[in-house]
């Protein structure tokens, strides 16, 4: 459709790009090659059953630029995006491929689809291809590449092709998400059968949004059809949700507010109506078993033991059995919340540079901020994560304890750089010690570059009692989330976590009386944390 001074509207532009696409697709890659690429893939996860596990699910989208909109986010780690977004409850992660005015690309969907499966969550999160499908063609494209859905564009397509694409996505397994914009465009939707409908509030001709579209298109779908109704563009906040979701839409797909937020797991939580969790403790220093098993009582979600010479040095034999309190209740904890989820060391899908910061610091804030997700993912998943502490000890010594003791992470508390953290067999927490006059800015030059799976500011030396300035905390916390530690104890955990904001506190002499751990004290710990935040 010309727009009014005759000239190709945007969707005419790109879809005439898109069919030449598809012709040099064919050329290169047959069909054949693309079904096997298909019978590799992980088995299709069920679209509609992820849109109903929610009273309001979210799908949020991966992508680097729009046609209006110019560049959004072109240098985002595609995988390291859509793990962000499955950790933060979005129930699909749709990925926007075409590469006219979009810069999207199969690759990005691929490398979606990897590190969902690596990362293994439960329930599956899905994967969208997003994209102006014209041909069958694409449809094995998107499976080949991982994807468990599709979408067909009604504008683009006649009756007869929409119902064919539909069949042909059926075909694969893939239940499709059919977009609408106009009430003919649902009148076809509807005829063809659709199941899942996504109203787009954003006309592709000429790209401006009108916020009533999916308000008026949702009275055309008859009650009790069992047609899932999608709101698509526009969304930004968790009132624009609410107003779609009163219309009676399932789901809402967000995009660029998403790909622009300072933390997508944040507005992701916003969308979907949560409050913010309270802090992750870890009780650091643990001696023994009956310790151990006291924090984890008490709702600890570390237990970090010290390698390094120290008064509160372990032995491996020590360790072990700390290591059995803490996973002493993993048989009851299965029965509740299902399997233990398994963190993993490291997610192969991204990129070897994910954590390379740019002078604004934006690539090491998403990596800490998707380490953050995957931690906080296994400690409520799976239980207690285990923490061995050391100072400058050798890479092979501290793989070495790791393996044989059981350990889940591994904290660098000494001088061994950022680059170390490559080299082991465990994530890594990194301790940035918090000298006199270190500020905001000096701790962001810190964290650039470095690959650790998160962050512990400490007080010069850690294990002193001493605080830092938590002002100094507040102002990083805002660009990089990290782990509180330093002076923390039960009479002021409440006020550094109202203060800061970090996503974890750590203690360690904090909850001692007389060199030993309290036992009252880290039952006060752990309950004067947890319910700061609610505060």
């Amino acid at each position: 459709m010309p727009l009014e001074d005759g000239s190709p509207s945007y969707l005419d532009k790109i879809v005439a790009q898109r069919r030449l696409d598809v012709a040099a697709a064919k050329a290169s890659v047959s069909e054949d090659a693309l079904r096997a690429q298909i019978a590799a893939q992980s088995p299709v996860h069920d679209f509609v059953a992820a849109l109903r596990r929610q009273e309001l699910a979210v799908l949020a989208e991966m992508k680097r630029a729009s046609p209006s909109k110019g560049d959004i986010a072109v240098g985002v780690d595609a995988a390291q995006q859509g793990l962000t977004y499955a950790l933060a409850g979005a129930c699909t992660v749709s990925v926007l491929t075409c590469p006219t005015g979009f810069k999207g690309s199969l690759d990005d969907m691929a490398r979606v689809r990897r590190g969902l499966d690596e990362a293994a969550l439960e329930p599956p999160v899905c994967v969208l291809r997003k994209d102006f499908v014209i041909d069958a063609y694409q449809l094995l494209e998107a499976r080949a590449h991982g994807a468990d859905t599709a979408l067909l564009i009604v504008n683009i397509l006649s009756a007869d092709e929409l119902a064919a694409l539909m069949a042909a996505s059926r075909a694969l397994g893939m239940e499709p998400l059919v977009e609408v914009n106009t009430e003919a465009e649902m009148t076809v939707a509807l005829a063809a059968g659709a199941k899942v409908i996504g109203v787009n509030n954003r006309n592709l001709h000429t790209f401006k949004v009108d916020m009533g579209t999916t308000v008026r298109l949702a009275a055309m779908v008859p009650p009790a059809s069992g047609i899932e109704l999608l709101a698509l563009s526009g969304v930004g906040s968790r009132d624009d949700a609410l107003s779609f979701a009163r219309a009676g839409a399932r789901a809402v797909l967000v995009g660029e507010s998403l790909m622009r937020a300072p933390s997508p797991a944040a507005l992701i939580a916003e969308l979907l109506g949560r409050a913010a969790p309270p802090p992750l403790c870890k009780v650091c220093g643990v001696r023994t078993a009956e310790a151990a098993a006291v924090a984890v009582a008490a709702g600890a979600d570390f237990v970090g033991m010290i390698f390094a010479p120290s008064k509160r040095q372990v032995s491996e034999a020590e360790a072990k059995e700390i290591v059995g309190a803490v996973r002493a209740n993993d048989a009851a904890l299965a029965a509740a919340r299902g399997p233990r989820w398994r963190l993993p060391a490291k997610i192969a899908a991204i990129d070897a540079d994910g954590a390379a910061g740019g002078d604004d610091g934006a690539p090491t804030r998403r990596w800490l901020q998707l380490w953050q997700g995957l931690l906080e993912h296994a400690a409520r998943r799976g239980g207690p994560l285990t923490v061995g502490v050391f100072v400058n000890a050798t890479v092979a010594e501290m793989n070495g304890v790791a393996e044989r003791v059981g350990l889940d992470l591994i904290q660098l508390h000494g001088d061994e750089g950022w680059e170390v953290a490559r080299e082991l067999v465990r994530p890594a927490v990194r301790v940035v010690h918090m000298e006199a006059g270190v500020d905001a800015a000096a701790v962001g030059g810190q964290l650039r570059g470095g690959h650790a799976a998160a962050v512990l500011l400490d007080s010069k030396g850690g294990g002193t009692g001493k605080s830092f300035d938590w002002d100094v905390g507040a102002e990083v916390q805002r660009n990089a989330p990290f782990i509180l530690a330093g002076g923390l104890r039960p009479d002021n955990v409440a006020d550094a976590v109202a203060r800061v904001r970090p996503w974890c506190v750590d203690v360690s002499s904090g909850v001692e009386s007389d060199g030993a751990k309290d036992n009252a004290k880290i039952e006060a710990f752990v309950k004067n944390a947890k319910h700061a935040a609610a505060a």
